[in-house]
């Protein structure tokens, strides 16, 4: 025990004032302002004694609150109080139980829809391509709903006419399904102002060598807009090109 101690006390001071939980500088001046003028004894202060007062903290003291101070005041200090132990929780059972209530169920997951579609995995495209107006509204409806979209299906090429003056870029009509000189069921599909070698991206080669009109392919392609009032043309842009 280190402390700060004096000759002895002075009988009668005065009353103990609480000074638990205060700083040791504030404590010892309320003592010393309740009529003890005498040193204090104080216990603590580590390895080297209490050198800054105000760095210690009262944890415990002698004589307590409210009583006579008929001897010298005595003080436990520390850096920090020990925080009072929380009153142990009973284990006996309350006399009131709460009843168990039923857990609502958890909603089933919504599917989230396929980042490609094709006809397998959605029933608005599997209609769009099986229809045989090019112009109803189903298609201008398809168009704007699914704007900016991935598409994947089988086609075939049905005409080719050159881009403007260009040469070798051309507007290239698209149909559902395989080649077929009398039917053409779907939309009216365009690839417009496309290169035929470069602006398909093709997978393969064709067996001839050649791509034109008749030829088989399988689509890959973003939505792009329905022009109603120009030929009922649905514009596609090319993403991925295989012939079939």
């Amino acid at each position: 025990m280190l402390g700060i101690a004096g000759c002895g006390a002075e009988k009668d001071a005065g009353q103990m004032p609480d000074v638990t939980g205060q700083q040791l500088d504030k404590a010892l001046a309320a003592i010393e302002s309740a009529g003890f003028t005498d040193d204090v004894d104080v216990e603590g202060g580590g390895l080297f004694g209490v050198v800054v007062e105000s760095k210690w903290q009262v944890c415990e003291q002698i004589p307590a609150a409210g009583q006579a101070m008929t001897a010298t005041p005595r003080l436990t200090v520390d850096r920090t109080c020990a925080e009072t132990e929380e009153p142990p929780v009973s284990a006996e059972p309350t006399s009131q139980s709460t009843p168990e209530t039923e857990s609502e169920p958890e909603p089933e997951p919504t599917p989230s829809e396929p980042d490609v579609l094709t006809p397998a995995t959605n029933s608005d495209f599997a209609a769009l391509l099986a229809g045989t107006d090019g112009c109803s509204d189903a298609v201008a409806h398809f168009a704007e709903t699914y704007a900016g979209r991935t598409i994947e299906f089988d086609g075939s090429i049905v005409a080719m006419n050159k881009h403007g003056n260009w040469k070798t870029r051309y507007d290239v009509l698209v149909a559902a399904g395989d080649f077929n000189e009398t039917s053409q069921p779907g939309p009216n599909f365009q690839f417009r102002d496309v290169n035929m070698v470069g602006d398909l991206h093709w997978t393969n080669d064709s067996p001839t060598g050649m791509v034109g009109v008749g030829d088989n392919l399988h689509i890959v392609a973003e939505v792009g807009r329905f022009e109603a009032n120009h030929g009922c043309l649905f514009l596609i842009e090319p993403i991925a090109t295989t012939i079939r």
